[in-house]
């Protein structure tokens, strides 16, 4: 029998003699969140790295659906990337004894969270309501439960679908369609599942006691899924079985966007064996992942990192499915049809091309080819490369930031993906107002004027746009296209045009020219972004030499970051911004960062910013203080949002001593490293060690680093040199070494030459 376990060879080839590292990993880390205020927004997702489903327990509703407490009312199938984007293709599993009771409020049951064994693969919790201990281990697109009834001998499982739903059961087997979805589907859209169990039922009952009348079959390529007839209503069922304390009952659970008959091929695909047979393929496919990267620190440290890598290696989902003959197949959210070949979703571009896609592009690139190329699928199905996938398009945040991943991979050497397909795609909704992409909404203007007039986030779309622009122009530059490449170069400089000299900041300008009025340095929204004139002014990742002289030198560029964050963390209000306050600026003050907003995407670079000007000593004691103050395991364990990784991977890169400052530039920024050791594994049975000289608490500062035992004079070393391999090592100190660094040895800029 076919077993899948992962199909990067990254994965398979990684070492995984790190059997205790998931041990270290808290689910609960990050999920102690609200709508009002976030520590992560994360979920316990037991599943596999970018697997197509994940499960989590449930005891809530929305996008908050589980919070710490030590409840539980359900055992939740879910796709969902983000609480503020929603879940899709949901369903809800509970086991039960004695008591029939259907709703979830009524049947939410405590356990005991001492003994509570809760992993990515593998879960396993005692419900005090009905004495029933539940373990559970995934596949990338399966769950395997074994449920002990200790009371009685009868068990129940409860089922719950959602929007217009339908459930039959046949035999042993329960056959379900949730249609639930938050947006980006078509209409026949589908999450469609197959529940077996072990052993005979005795009883079921459906509500709305309604049978599926069509039924369903996988489709040929290019052609839609049939749509079956639509119950206006959510679907639950329940059925029971005999149970004795002393046996497990077995339910396999097989899900699937193209069919029922599908959902069973990856059942048989994934789940053969016994239960404990699934548990070590899921261990040893994530002792594989997490062992690409090995550091010596203490317990805590371990489970912040481990935990934080955790979430890295969760999104974005696969959406692709193996059919009989192992072939990638998938249903596409964005024509409603079947195709070959793979597709990927969940994740936010805007977020993950930060440092997600950056880390995975490090230590997986097969991988992120494959991803890639799961991108320029969906950009044949759907008109252009997707920002916000879940499962399809979403939109909702600003740029064209696939041009920065597909930029990233280029330049370092990733392949595995049409690059001439992805760069037409990207060259098309850069330069065509007419393709219609939400990722460069208002594009007429932009191209007009030089920049977004001003409006709803102007500012913050007209910086973003800019670099876009530089990063298709280095995928132009490769693929030897002279002519986009100078006019995208040139349009890279489009940050100036929004640039204040009086008051020192991006500002919003009217068609005509003139800055807009009035002017709040304090003001969140309206103009920019999920943060204000402080936070957004600075995204010029591209062309730090260039807004170095906007601001008048390193000296003044280094007074007026000083002041950043020195200065009270205020915020503003009100008419010409958001009408309230929202999380992110409730999470600022807490950081004792002044107004770099380390809890949210768009201040992520800040840090960085001073090894850009020449003043790296200060970068390495913030990043040490950032890595230590504001990140920890707990389930507030994170200063914000997570999303899709990039959070966690900011932390990842950070404490390791390296830092992607501009993706779409093959360097990373030198920092301090938060560890004695780290070893990362490369592909080719490369090997990278990250090593320290007396890196005590109070020794943040580099004295001097070396590689492969010669001193480098850069602010950066080279994605050749890291993917290489060799050694890494860092001579630290109490008092930072400072001193003039030349031009040459900064960041890239187009303002410079090399």
């Amino acid at each position: 029998m076919a077993t899948v376990v992962f199909q990067s060879r990254d994965l398979t080839a990684a070492s995984s003699n790190q059997e205790g590292l998931l041990d270290y990993v808290n689910l609960l880390h990050g999920t102690d969140s609200g709508y009002y205020f976030s520590n992560g927004n994360t979920l316990p997702l037991v599943g596999m790295p970018w697997g197509m489903v994940d499960w989590s327990l449930q005891n809530g509703t929305g996008g908050w659906f589980f919070s710490p407490k030590g409840t539980v009312n359900g055992f939740r199938a879910t796709h969902q990337p983000s609480p503020w984007m929603g879940d899709y293709g949901q369903f809800v599993l509970m086991p039960q004894s004695g008591d029939l009771v259907m709703e979830p409020k009524a049947r939410l049951s405590e356990y005991d969270t001492k003994t509570a064994v809760l992993r990515p693969d593998y879960e396993k919790i005692d419900l005090k309501k009905g004495g029933i201990t539940v373990e559970l281990t995934p596949t990338e697109r399966c769950g395997v439960f074994a449920f002990t009834y200790n009371q009685g001998d009868v068990g129940r499982l409860i089922l719950n679908a959602y929007r217009n739903a339908e459930i039959k059961i046949e035999g042993r087997t329960i056959y379900g369609i949730s249609r639930a979805n938050s947006g980006g589907v078509p209409g026949n859209f589908g999450s469609y599942f197959v529940v077996q169990l072990d052993r005979d039922i005795t009883k079921s009952q459906l509500f709305p006691p309604v049978e599926i009348t069509n039924r369903p079959a996988a489709t040929n390529q290019g052609t839609a899924v049939n749509k079956p007839a639509p119950n206006p209503k959510d679907f639950n069922a329940y059925v029971e079985f005999k149970t004795s304390p002393a046996s497990q009952v077995i339910v396999k659970v097989g899900t699937s966007f193209i069919s029922w008959e599908q959902a069973e091929q990856n059942l048989r695909a994934e789940t053969g064996g016994t239960f404990q047979d699934v548990r070590e393929r899921a261990a040893a496919a994530w002792n594989a992942g997490l062992g690409k990267i090995e550091i010596e620190a203490t317990a805590e440290q371990k489970k912040t990192f481990y935990s934080c890598l955790y979430r890295a290696l969760l999104f974005p989902h696969r959406l692709h499915e193996l059919d009989a003959k192992g072939k990638p197949v998938h249903y596409s959210p964005y024509d409603g049809a079947i195709h070959d070949g793979v597709l990927y979703g969940d994740t936010g571009v805007w977020d993950a091309f930060r440092t997600t896609f950056p880390l995975t592009a490090l230590l997986f690139p097969s991988q992120t080819g494959e991803i890639l190329q799961g991108f320029v699928n969906a950009s044949n199905e759907g008109g252009m490369l997707p920002e916000w996938p879940s499962p399809g398009e979403r939109g909702g945040m600003l740029g064209q930031h696939c041009s920065a991943i597909f930029a990233d991979a280029v330049v370092k050497g990733v392949t595995g993906f049409d690059v001439e397909a992805a760069y037409e795609s990207l060259k098309k909704t850069a330069t065509d107002p007419k393709a219609g992409s939400k990722a460069r909404n208002g594009l007429a203007g932009y191209l007009k004027l030089g920049y977004l007039p001003a409006g709803r986030d102007c500012v913050s779309a007209t910086l973003d746009y800019a670099y876009d622009d530089w990063c298709i122009a280095q995928i132009a530059k490769r693929l030897n296209h002279p002519d986009v490449e100078k006019e995208l170069m040139a349009r890279a400089q489009n940050y100036r045009n929004i640039w204040d000299s009086a008051t020192g900041f991006m500002r919003a300008k009217t068609a005509d020219g003139h800055w807009s009025e009035p002017f709040d340095e304090f003001l969140w929204g309206g103009s920019y972004r999920e943060a204000g004139a402080w936070q957004s002014s600075w995204f010029v990742p591209h062309d730090p030499a260039g807004l170095t002289a906007l601001l008048g030198g390193r000296d003044p560029f280094a007074t007026k970051l000083d002041q950043l964050f020195s200065m009270p963390p205020t915020y503003h209000f009100g008419p010409g911004g958001y009408g309230g306050v929202i999380h992110e600026m409730k999470e600022m003050p807490p950081l004792k960062l002044g107004q770099c907003a380390m809890g949210n995407q768009p201040s992520f670079g800040i840090p960085y910013l001073y090894a850009a000007i020449g003043q790296p000593w200060k970068t390495e004691a913030l990043t040490r203080q950032i890595c230590a103050d504001i990140f920890n395991s707990s389930p507030k364990g994170f200063p914000g949002d997570e999303d899709t990784g990039s959070m966690a991977s900011w932390y990842l890169f950070s404490s390791i001593g390296l830092y992607p400052f501009c993706p779409g530039t093959p360097e990373y920024v030198v920092t301090s490293p938060v560890f004695a050791k780290v070893t990362i594994h490369l592909p080719g049975d490369k090997t990278l060690v990250v090593s320290t000289s007396d890196n005590r608490p109070e020794n943040v500062y580099i004295q001097k680093y070396l590689f492969n035992g010669r001193e480098q004079s850069k602010v950066t070393i080279s994605h050749q040199k890291i993917s290489e391999g060799g050694e890494l090592h860092f001579d630290m100190g109490p008092q930072p070494k400072i001193g003039k660094i030349p031009d040459q040895d900064l960041p890239y800029s187009v303002s410079t030459k090399k």
